[in-house]
């Protein structure tokens, strides 16, 4: 298959980026001929291109026509699909608040997918009919996140695994509880100014790991306990008991529902117990396997092929309202632009952004 993922930035280790970057990668391996369209091109898109993925800013530049269109984010894929007229689309929300995800309509989607129930709410509250949302969860490369030998009887090192966490900004509490039980607490993340393309060496040298969505499911993969923390709240310690649970909400926002305080940390902290740490490993191992979860991705992306074949058509039609809404999300993202960066070096960026809601 010809298939061409969209994506607003493709540049650092994080997010959609590097869902993009692996399964890019494995599709490519499998056979497939792939090709990435974003907004903005930065180090992971250089990875890819190393790799002979072709990455371009250009629609006009993609090499081969798609059979299917992999779409993140309601810009890219607006664009994309006016471009490709005659394409199918498989539209993803990652992500339950962001203005890149509120959901795009189209003839051309023939499917709607949420990596977890909280991202499927996001669909239903904008008026599509619950059965019409599949949902298709974030995975853990097994081949690159071996699991443990030995998980230690009780925690020593412990690592605040966050995009979204600083010295200033929610590590002062998580480090403070660590500490008071004796555990060594270090930050990875590029809040920190030390963001890293390759967990896999770093994750097993911690007993417990803070942090959300796809960075714990690869540490509860190696064995690590998890205490689901970031930038929005606390939630607890993941057990046997709520795993399931924890799952289906993608060991997110929904979830982090208390206060981050130093108190209830050390509470979650004193959940530590290496046999259910190792159930919830192999919990995770077995349901979140990325090898998996591409094959699902392939089946879905031969079968909106067929169906588009046989002159199926999606029921959630192109709107005006729906456009106008991601034209007004989309201003709010230029002012922000313009306010927390450099305009005249982001403004090449910002003409790009425009142009395409004209």
């Amino acid at each position: 298959m010809n298939i061409l993922i969209t994506n607003f930035i493709l540049n650092t280790p994080s997010g959609t980026e590097t869902y993009v970057y692996e399964l890019a990668i494995e599709l490519h391996n499998r056979g497939h001929h792939v090709e990435i369209f974003t907004l903005l091109k930065g180090d992971l898109a250089k990875s890819l291109i190393d790799y002979g993925i072709h990455v371009s800013t250009d629609l006009k530049k993609i090499k081969k026509m798609p059979d299917c269109i992999h779409a993140h984010h309601n810009i890219t894929t607006l664009k994309t699909a006016a471009f490709f007229k005659k394409t199918p689309i498989v539209y993803f929300i990652h992500d339950r608040t962001h203005f890149h995800d509120y959901p795009f309509r189209h003839p051309n989607i023939l499917k709607y997918i949420a990596v977890d129930y909280n991202c499927k709410d996001r669909y239903l509250e904008n008026g599509f009919e619950d059965n019409d949302i599949e949902i298709i969860y974030n995975w853990a490369n097994l081949a690159r996140f071996k699991q443990r030998k030995t998980i230690s009887e009780t925690p020593k090192k412990a690592l605040a695994f966050s995009n979204y966490m600083s010295q200033t900004h929610i590590f002062p509490f998580i480090k403070e509880a660590c500490l008071s039980e004796g555990i060594e607490i270090d930050l990875i993340g590029s809040g920190n100014g030390n963001a890293t393309t390759t967990p896999e060496n770093i994750l097993e040298k911690y007993d417990i790991v803070f942090g959300k969505a796809k960075a714990v499911i690869e540490a509860m993969a190696t064995g690590a306990a998890v205490i689901v923390c970031d930038f929005r709240g606390l939630a607890e310690f993941v057990t046997p008991e709520n795993m399931f649970h924890y799952r289906k909400y993608n060991f997110g926002m929904k979830l982090m529902t208390n206060t981050i305080q130093t108190d209830l940390i050390v509470r979650e902290i004193r959940k530590y117990n290496p046999e259910n740490i190792l159930k919830v490993s192999n919990f995770i191992r077995k349901e979140a396997d990325f090898m998996s979860i591409v094959s699902q991705l392939e089946n879905t992306y031969s079968t909106i092929i067929k169906e588009y074949d046989n002159n199926k058509r999606g029921k959630y039609k192109a709107s005006y309202y729906n456009y106008l809404n991601i034209r007004k999300i989309t201003f709010i993202l230029v002012m922000k632009i313009r306010l927390n960066y450099n305009f005249p070096k982001s403004y090449a960026f910002i003409k790009k952004i425009l142009h395409i809601l004209k």
